[in-house]
């Protein structure tokens, strides 16, 4: 019987900051998310630990493309590894000299200790796979599910397992800080799109899953529950954004502080402790949501 390893890669030295899943099936293992570069020693271990090698993994299915999602992806193609990405996504994944170049404009030289940069991948291992597309590896059928809103190249991923329904969320379904239900969003540039994002939410609950899987970070048994309270943060967050990027009398220092503040009180009063709320909200994140909604106002005010 198929069985999902999930397996912490202690991103940003956080423990259950991101994921990747390793779904066991009786013609090998199928890895979900590769994530960072930064954290690929920590992936091999835990694919160890699922017992099996590095070497094993023959298919890897990403969400999207950002780096803390598919950063170690060419290390695994090189390897021999088929991967399956959105079709939007599959030409930065052969030539990721633009993805490289733009986290490092952001990071400048801690990007190799916060992602790392990402590999090219051999363009014959890459599969671009529109929705509704199966990748079928031994009993398991897993469905892409376009569902863009944090990204355009955004796919979620059905698949049936022990009779269970389950859908990898990448981030569209926000991120959980650990030990708690407090969700945390990543409004991340330049691609927001809050319509097309509820559109989202929406079509995963019509999948009527048994359970999430976020990558960050974890399962969540309550799908229901959790999608509405996405739907709700979503119209909260971001409107909050936008009235204090709208406020001229601010410094984009101010700004950073007072969402920043902001958020981590949502959290809190979400049940995350303050030093894990505090953690998993920095500055850098903050900083990357005003962002994100400065661009879709933007988008948006020129119709």
């Amino acid at each position: 019987m198929a069985k999902i390893h999930t397996i912490d890669l202690m991103h940003l030295k956080l423990p259950g900051c991101t994921a990747a899943f390793l779904i066991e099936t009786h013609d090998g293992p199928v890895l979900v998310e590769s994530g960072p570069a930064s954290s690929l020693t920590y992936l091999c271990q835990g694919i160890q630990d699922a017992g099996f090698t590095p070497e094993d993994i023959r298919h890897v299915v990403l969400t999207h493309i950002h780096l803390d999602h598919a950063g170690a992806a060419g290390w695994f193609a090189q390897h021999g590894a088929e991967i399956y990405v959105h079709p939007v996504g599959a030409p930065h994944l052969v030539d990721p000299s633009r993805l490289n170049s733009s986290a490092r404009r952001i990071y400048g030289d801690t990007l190799d200790t916060v992602l790392g940069e990402m590999e090219a991948c051999p363009e014959e291992r890459v599969h671009a796979v529109s929705d509704t597309d199966d990748i079928r590896v031994g009993e398991c059928r897993l469905t892409a599910i376009e569902t863009p809103g944090h990204a355009i190249h955004h796919h979620s991923w059905s698949v049936e397992i022990n009779n269970e329904r389950i859908c990898f969320t990448g981030d569209v379904a926000g991120m959980r800080i650990p030990h708690s239900e407090a969700i945390t969003i990543p409004f991340a540039p330049p691609e927001v799109d809050l319509e097309r994002w509820h559109a989202s939410l929406d079509r995963i609950a019509s999948l009527h899953p048994d359970a999430l899987f976020l990558t960050h970070s974890g399962r969540t048994d309550t799908p229901s529950d959790h999608l509405q309270r996405m739907h709700d943060l979503l119209e909260e967050e971001s409107s909050y954004l936008m009235k204090i990027l709208e406020d001229s009398t601010l410094t984009e220092s101010d700004r950073i502080s007072k969402y920043r503040a902001h958020a981590i009180s949502h959290a809190v009063k979400a049940g995350a402790t303050p030093e894990l709320a505090d953690s998993h909200i920095s500055e850098g994140h903050a900083m990357m949501n005003l962002m994100g909604v400065a661009r879709y106002m933007k988008r948006r005010s020129r119709g």
